[in-house]
Formats: C-alpha cells, sequence, structure tokens
C-alpha cells in the first residue's frame, strides 16, 4: 500500500513538471520536458495503474426513475456530445403518436406526497403525464382556480381533478382507480353545448377587417409586456373573478393567453358569472403571431370597458363607523370573576358580526382587572383600519355594555 501511494505521489510530481516545462517559453526547457516524458514511459511512471479491473460496458441505459425535465436535459446533453442524433427522435416523431395516457400529474420538486403519488402509479405499471410547476406562477394560477388548493400534488384523471395523494391512495384501495382510469369520456351533443375555442384561421380575417372584436388577454404583466393583440383587455387570470363585472356579460368574448390552456380555464370562470358566449383563442397567442398576426406593445391601443366606480373607503374608518352605540354606560352592578368574562364574551359576541363581515375575528386573550385583552384575526391583521376598530368600535361598546370597564388593551394597539 506504502509503495502505491510513493508510485502515486511520483506520477503527480512528474506530470506538473512535464506540463510546466512544455508550456515554458524557453526551447531548451520545452526539450527536457519532452524527454523527461519519454523517459518515465520507458520506466513505466507514466501512469497510476487501477487497484481493480474496470467492468464493461454493456452499452445499456439502467431503467431507474426520472424527472421528465431531467430526462430532457440529459438527452440534449447527448445530442450536444454526439451520443444521440437528432435523427433518431425525427424518426420517433414520425411514428404515429400514442394514446394520452388517462392521467396527468401536476408537482413541485422535492414534494414527498408528489414523489409518493409517482410512486405508487409506478408500481401499478400505470402511466401518466407528469408536469413540473414548481416556479411557473401561470399554471399555479390555473390550478388554484380549477382545483381551489395550493398544494401539489394535484392529480387529474381524463381531466378531471381528484385531488393529491390520499385520494390516489384511496382510489387505489377501493379499486375504483382501474375503473376511472377505463373510462372513456362522454362526449355531450345538444343545442346547448357551447363552442369552447375559435381557431386564429377565423379570428384574423375579422381583426384585419376592423370588426369589432371583443378580446381579453388573461396573462401575467410580464408576458404582456412584449406585446398583446390591439384592441384587447389585460386582466390577468388570478384577477379575473373579482374583475368579471369590468366587462359586459352579453358580449361574445374570445379570451387568449399564451398556448391556449389558461384561456379555457378563464371561459370556464367567466362563465361562472353569466358569460354564455365567452370563448377560447386556440393556441393563444403563439399560434396568432405563427399566423402573421400583429401584436402592439405592450398593450397600446387598448380600450377596456369602463370600471365601475367603488366608494372610497378611508383607511382608518372601522366598520363600526355609523353604528349607534349608547353614550351613557348601562347601570349595573360590579361583576367579578367568570361572571365579568362571561359579560365580556357577551359584548364582543355582539361585535363580531361586524368584524367578520370585514373578514376578521375578535379573539379574547384574558381579562385582568378593568381591562380587557384582546387581538383581532384574519383580514384584521395589518389592516389600516384595525386600531380604528379597536378604539371606536370594541373599546366603545365594552365600556358602554359593562361600565367597570376601563380600557382595552391589545398586541395591533400602541403601547
Amino acid at each position: 500500500m506504502l509503495g502505491t501511494l510513493v508510485r502515486r505521489v511520483t506520477v503527480k510530481t512528474l506530470d506538473a513538471v512535464i506540463d510546466r516545462g512544455r508550456s515554458s517559453e524557453r526551447a531548451p526547457v520545452r526539450a527536457a520536458a519532452s524527454a523527461l516524458d519519454k523517459v518515465r514511459g520507458v520506466v513505466g511512471l507514466d501512469a497510476i495503474p487501477s487497484q481493480a479491473p474496470l467492468p464493461t460496458w454493456s452499452g445499456r441505459t439502467p431503467e431507474q426513475p426520472m424527472w421528465e425535465s431531467d430526462r430532457k436535459k440529459l438527452h440534449k446533453h447527448r445530442i450536444d456530445q454526439g451520443i444521440d442524433e437528432e435523427g433518431e427522435d425525427e424518426a420517433t416523431a414520425a411514428a404515429p403518436a400514442p394514446a394520452k395516457p388517462a392521467i396527468e400529474v401536476y408537482f413541485k420538486r422535492g414534494c414527498p406526497y408528489s414523489r409518493a403519488a409517482m410512486d405508487l402509479l409506478r408500481e401499478r405499471e400505470i402511466e401518466f403525464i407528469e408536469h413540473d410547476i414548481k416556479g411557473d406562477d401561470a399554471t399555479l394560477s390555473w390550478l388554484k382556480i380549477v382545483t381551489g388548493k395550493q398544494t401539489t400534488p394535484q392529480i387529474f384523471i381524463h381531466g378531471d381533478a381528484i385531488g393529491g395523494f390520499e385520494e390516489l391512495r384511496d382510489l387505489d384501495h377501493s379499486g375504483e382507480l382501474r375503473q376511472r382510469i377505463a373510462e372513456v369520456p362522454v362526449q355531450t351533443d345538444g343545442p346547448d353545448l357551447l363552442i369552447d375555442e375559435i381557431e386564429v384561421a377565423e379570428l384574423l380575417p375579422r381583426v384585419v377587417a376592423g370588426e369589432r372584436v371583443r378580446l381579453v388577454d388573461v396573462r401575467s404583466a410580464a408576458e404582456v409586456a412584449p406585446g398583446m393583440i390591439g384592441g384587447a383587455v389585460h386582466i390577468p387570470l388570478a384577477e379575473l373573478d373579482a374583475r368579471a363585472g369590468e366587462l359586459e356579460a352579453d358580449d361574445v368574448w374570445i379570451v387568449y393567453c399564451e398556448s391556449g390552456q389558461r384561456s379555457r380555464t378563464a371561459v370556464q370562470a367567466l362563465r361562472g358569472h353569466g358569460f354564455r358566449s365567452a370563448v377560447s383563442l386556440a393556441g393563444g397567442i403563439e399560434a396568432w403571431t405563427a399566423a402573421g398576426g400583429q401584436v402592439v406593445q405592450g398593450g397600446a391601443g387598448a380600450q377596456p370597458p369602463a370600471r365601475r366606480k367603488l366608494p372610497v373607503i378611508h383607511p382608518e374608518h372601522s366598520p363600526f363607523e355609523g353604528l349607534a352605540v349608547a353614550d351613557e354606560a348601562e347601570a349595573s352592578e360590579p361583576l367579578e370573576g367568570d361572571a365579568l368574562v362571561a359579560r365580556v364574551r357577551e359584548v364582543l359576541d355582539e361585535c363580531r358580526p361586524l368584524v367578520q363581515a370585514d373578514g376578521g375575528d375578535i379573539e379574547l386573550l384574558d381579562v385582568q382587572g378593568n381591562v380587557v385583552h384582546v387581538r383581532l384575526t384574519g383580514n384584521c391583521v395589518g389592516c389600516p383600519s384595525s386600531q380604528a376598530t379597536l378604539r371606536q368600535g370594541i373599546e366603545r361598546r365594552l365600556r358602554a355594555r359593562i361600565p367597570q370597564i376601563e380600557r382595552l388593551a391589545s398586541p395591533q394597539l400602541p403601547g
């Protein structure tokens, strides 16, 4: 072992000396380095012998689970290194495309539940399509609207969201999973069937001819910066439910996004608001530009409909403003202990509906002497009107209903 170590150090030292000599600017030094290299080859100090022979490679690639994104990177690397040829992919693309798997899994890399769900499907030898959505804000917004959840994984069978890993496991245990996969989606026909999409080939001539076309761009602000279709109204998909009232529900609205996926979700959301004539632009703005459609920078020329004006609420106003509260305290005997706490809870229950109407709530922390300690929760956390709510509303109501209460204390009030 010591001899192997000495030999390794000697070979490494000779490598460094010869490399430095060959890079010298002096010809005699370069000649001496070349001569030294030949001599060490003769005496066998030009390489370090391996401890064991290397196994021969059969040429087969080991089968192991791999993320789809990593598989694509590996394929590109093999093409760059000349291991694979691009022609192989072209031949594969020319072959008939296999049937699309019934299951699609949207996951975030690193999520243990996502890994468990995909391992379960692989164990059952069930084919599925995987979508890594980590950092993909557009798809995350789409999933939130479709499923109402922000967790991963989100699993779809024939386009229907079933939930995450636990729901998939329950279907597997009950034997319903393979039944759901085997079901053929029913295509409904009839006079009530709504048109989901419009092709670019149909829309483009109408826009070029100057016809009145109502367009909604549901991409993010960053996506519309390079350009959008002239005259389109920009409402990001995440804001569509809140801003649907800005659009006329009786008009025909053509909704588009980058590739046509989010726009279909947006159409369903608009139909939930009574937009019977909303349709999606197939292929999105990618198909539009590919067909020669023009875009305007940053949405120039867009003519959004006038927004409805909402009343302006001063940030220091509270939900109790305008509510009549007796200025004189109710006459009663001083309360103590549990009786005082129970009375405080009764008064807070009178105030609670007004706070809950704004998405908040009231939490009783303690009653110390004649000081009531409370905390606002929910939407009231960080709200600029929280102090006004505590002072003008809750404290005023407590002192009016319970004369012995001196003041209100809260972590949301200045000391």
